[in-house]
């Protein structure tokens, strides 16, 4: 960032010296000037436009991608609340299941709009690991079923640092300098010519400065997954949690059954 910050202003202040120099000493332009400006200004348009197009794409298949990520880590939370659902011996890590998806809800969110996630989540997912682990299912079905807990928990422990990498994304700052610097020239050439301003001239550095604003504004607002327009939300955890409560109506939780005395 610190080089692009350079350059950008390097090549700012050549600019504004050639134009002070040739402001005093050039020659006088017999009718070309009009014409050169109007051709800067268009290239300067089509920049700045094919710059916010792709600078669009990329946000929205930031978007798309978080929100796939989110699902699938949601939807492993759900199928290993049903392998472990079945064991008797697993009603504390359906506890700690249900946990993990509300703390997510609750801590991660609020901390990925700044790139970040909370640890206690974190902390949550590797006690529910140690806990699976320690599981003595009793029956060949029953560790079946813990073995598909134990690759459910790696799943979502991955999925998990895909959500941190999605939430530390964001537009790279290059895209956001040449739209502000291609977007400043639309702006700025027709001005270069010292023309008056009339009513129609006026309109036209109306407009040109809407359509600049507006597209680096709405850029902006869509530039991280987790804030701005068409955010990603928690509605997959939010929905996954109404699941648990269907998986438990099909699987009571039972309490474990006395040791008899001797």
């Amino acid at each position: 960032m610190g080089w692009v910050t350079m350059l950008v202003v390097a090549a700012v202040a050549i600019m504004l010296i050639a134009l002070l120099v040739l402001r005093r000493r050039g020659k006088a332009d017999e009718g070309g000037g009009s014409a050169s400006v109007d051709f800067s200004a268009n290239l300067a348009l089509a920049v700045y436009l094919l710059v916010l197009a792709y600078a669009a794409v990329l946000c929205r298949d930031a978007l798309s991608t978080a929100q796939t990520d989110v699902q699938a880590e949601a939807e492993t939370l759900t199928e290993m609340y049903w392998s472990v659902a079945p064991i008797p011996e697993a009603a504390p890590i359906r506890a700690q299941i249900r946990d993990y998806a509300a703390k997510s809800v609750d801590l991660d969110w609020p901390l990925m709009a700044e790139g970040q996630l909370s640890p206690i989540p974190t902390r949550m997912l590797e006690d529910m690991r140690a806990a699976t682990i320690r599981l003595r299912p009793v029956g060949e079905e029953s560790k079946s079923l813990q073995q598909d807990a134990l690759s459910h928990v790696s799943e979502v422990a991955h999925a998990r640092a895909i959500r941190a990498d999605d939430a530390d994304a964001g537009l790279e700052s290059i895209f956001v300098i040449s739209m502000i610097v291609s977007g400043l020239l639309v702006i700025a050439l027709p001005w270069t010519l010292g023309a008056k301003p009339t009513f129609p001239s006026v309109v036209g550095d109306a407009v040109r400065v809407g359509v600049v604003v507006v597209g680096i504004g709405f850029i902006m607002l869509i530039s991280h997954p987790f804030t701005g327009l068409g955010s990603v939300g928690p509605d997959a955890f939010k929905a996954a949690q109404k699941q648990y409560d269907q998986i438990d109506d099909r699987f009571p939780v039972t309490a474990p059954a006395p040791v008899a005395a001797e």
